[in-house]
C-alpha cells in the first residue's frame, strides 16, 4: 500500500494520476476523493446540479449516485480500493459501490450510497467523502481495465438503473420500509405498556369498590 509519499511519487513517475490534485485531500496513506459536480437521490426525478446547489442531501433510506470531482487514471501497476471516510461512515452512510479500482483504469469514480441513520445526511460540494487507498503491483497486468467505464466523466442513465422506476425494490425503499416497522412496533410496545400499567393499577381499585359494596349490604 502507498504512503502519501509513494502517491507522490507515483504521481510524478507518471503511474498514477489524480486530477485535479488536492493538497489537503492527501492522507498518511490514502487520498480522499471529492464530491463532484453531479449527483443523483433517489427520491427525485431528475440528476442534482451540485456545483449551483452546493450540496447533496441523502435523507433516511434513500439511495444515492454521487460522482467524484477527481478523475483518476491508474497504469497496469497501480490499483485502487475505496471506502467512505469515517466521518460519514459513523453517520450511518454505507457505500455500495465495488470496492476496487482496477489498473488501467481512467476516469471520474461514480459510486452508490445510502443512508442508513434515521437523520438526513448532507455532502457538501467538494466535500472529501470518499477515501482512496493505492497499491502498486509486484508487476504490471496483462490485461489492463478496458470497460465500458472507462473516460467517465458525467452521470449516465446505466448509472441511474434501479433508481428512477418507482415499481423496482431498492435498497433505499427497504430500508424506509424496515424503519417504518421498527415505528409501528415502538408504538405497539408502548401501547401494550400502557394497557398493562392501566390493568394493573385499576384491577386492586376494582377489589376495593366490590368489596366496600359488599361491607355496606352486609
Amino acid at each position: 500500500m502507498l504512503a502519501d509519499v509513494d502517491i507522490k511519487a507515483a504521481i510524478d513517475d507518471g503511474l498514477l494520476e489524480i486530477d485535479p490534485l488536492h493538497d489537503g485531500s492527501l492522507q498518511a496513506a490514502s487520498y480522499d476523493m471529492r464530491v463532484g459536480h453531479e449527483a443523483y437521490v433517489s427520491s427525485g426525478h431528475e440528476k442534482v446540479d451540485v456545483a449551483n446547489k452546493g450540496l447533496v442531501i441523502i435523507d433516511p433510506g434513500e439511495f444515492a449516485v454521487i460522482i467524484t470531482r477527481e478523475r483518476v487514471k491508474c497504469s497496469p501497476q497501480i490499483a485502487g480500493q475505496l471506502g467512505l471516510t469515517s466521518s460519514y461512515a459513523r453517520q450511518g452512510l454505507m457505500l455500495l459501490s465495488g470496492p476496487q479500482i482496477d489498473p488501467g483504469f481512467d476516469g471520474h469514480l461514480i459510486v452508490r450510497v445510502t443512508n442508513l441513520a434515521p437523520r438526513r445526511i448532507v455532502l457538501g460540494h467538494e466535500g472529501a467523502f470518499l477515501t482512496t487507498q493505492f497499491f502498486k503491483l509486484s508487476s504490471q497486468v496483462a490485461h489492463p481495465y478496458t470497460g465500458p467505464r472507462q473516460g467517465q466523466a458525467s452521470l449516465s442513465a446505466k448509472d441511474l438503473e434501479g433508481t428512477t422506476d418507482p415499481e423496482s425494490p431498492t435498497l433505499g425503499g427497504m430500508v424506509k420500509s424496515l424503519q417504518t416497522v421498527a415505528a409501528d412496533v415502538g408504538s405497539l410496545k408502548s401501547s401494550v405498556r400502557a394497557i398493562g400499567w392501566v390493568a394493573g393499577t385499576s384491577l386492586p381499585v376494582m377489589v376495593a369498590v366490590v368489596a366496600i359494596i359488599l361491607a355496606v349490604k352486609g
